[in-house]
């Protein structure tokens, strides 16, 4: 064989060998890659352990309770009868409770004034005042500390709204923000994505607001406001029906837009947070069937027959009233519009004295 001949025959062979190895590399790389991914998809490396960072916390105030749920009883009725598997931890973050430096009158008056109550009632307790608007006779009582507020229309003097139907959903809301970013008082953590609204209209006999299926029935429209998503989980007030933020509105102007309006919010400090254990399911679920929890809606059930759960998920719970933390709990939804909150964390991470009223 001529040197040349040889030369080309492995020159031959070298270039097979060539491609045999870049075809293997290029099926190869990504399918060791996707392993690799799958692998630390089904095995991820566990997060560090919670830090507790505040130390123990007091329990979750949930607020007055209609509806004691020891004279209920449940059912377990998920998607695969099985309970699911939640976080072992989850953040807590910091509520400021703020002092006497934000205790300012004149700054409540001013407030209270963008609101359109411009005549001042008097004080009706240590930190909050009253206010009245002269022209429609509505209320407004205001807390100097934090500006939460309630609106109140005497309406069953003044049935103004019969003859009028509800506004439409979108210009309810656009009432709301008009009024309250006047005051100073809409934030950026209100999702008007998670805005959920109610028609009412007016029963003479029964002398009261009652819910109506449509807009065209309705003569007023009740709007809820909530906070947006942390961390991928929901911010759930105690009473999804009436949330924190919420107003009934009327189709009318000149200062009778709001029938009624509450405005409860505690700041929440999104840079402050600390990571605790959270319950299993399984002792979540023992805790609601030993009586524990608390009942944000019952919905159409009664004590007769167990309330059927289908779905349990972690969120975390918006309080009502002055509490120094937020903080997860475990959500139970059921049919007939049944929901119920239990409080996440372990028992071990949790204060003996009693939580904030």
């Amino acid at each position: 064989m001529s040197q040349l001949t040889q030369t080309a025959h492995y020159a031959r062979k070298y270039i097979k060998f060539f491609f045999i190895g870049l075809v293997a590399i290029i099926i190869l790389v990504p399918s060791v890659k996707a392993f690799s991914q799958y692998w630390q998809e089904r095995h991820p490396e566990p997060p560090p352990p919670p830090n507790i960072a505040f130390g123990k916390i007091p329990a979750i105030n949930f607020g007055l309770e209609t509806y004691p749920i020891k004279d209920f009883s449940f059912q377990l009725q998920t998607v695969d009868g099985n309970l699911p598997n939640l976080n072992t931890q989850s953040r807590v973050y910091f509520i400021p409770i703020l002092g006497s430096k934000f205790f300012n009158e004149d700054k409540t008056r001013k407030t209270a004034t963008s609101l359109g109550f411009t005549n001042e009632m008097g004080r009706i307790s240590t930190t909050r005042f009253a206010f009245n608007n002269p022209q429609t006779g509505a209320s407004l009582k205001i807390d100097t500390i934090n500006n939460n507020f309630e609106i109140s229309y005497p309406y069953q003097n003044d049935l103004f709204f019969l003859n009028t139907q509800a506004p439409s959903q979108t210009r309810a809301l656009q009432t709301i923000q008009t009024i309250l970013g006047r005051a100073g008082l809409w934030y950026e953590d209100i999702d008007v994505q998670k805005t959920s609204y109610l028609f009412l209209k007016y029963d003479q006999r029964g002398e009261k607001l009652v819910s109506v299926p449509s807009l065209s029935e309705g003569h007023l429209v009740k709007v809820n406001l909530r906070r947006a998503d942390l961390d991928d989980w929901s911010i759930m007030p105690p009473h999804p029906d009436e949330t924190n933020i919420a107003f009934i509105v009327s189709s009318q102007s000149g200062g009778k837009e709001i029938i009624f309006g509450k405005h409860v919010r505690y700041p929440i400090n999104y840079d402050r947070w600390g990571t605790y254990p959270t319950k299993s399911s399984v002792t979540a679920w023992e805790e609601l069937n030993s009586g524990q929890g608390f009942i944000a809606r019952l919905g159409n059930n009664s004590t007769k027959e167990p309330i059927i759960i289908r779905n349990i998920y972690l969120a975390y719970f918006d309080p009502e009233v002055p509490q120094s933390f937020l903080q997860p709990i475990f959500v139970f939804e059921g049919l007939n519009d049944f929901l119920a909150y239990l409080p996440a964390l372990d028992s071990s991470v949790i204060s003996q004295e009693n939580p904030t009223n």
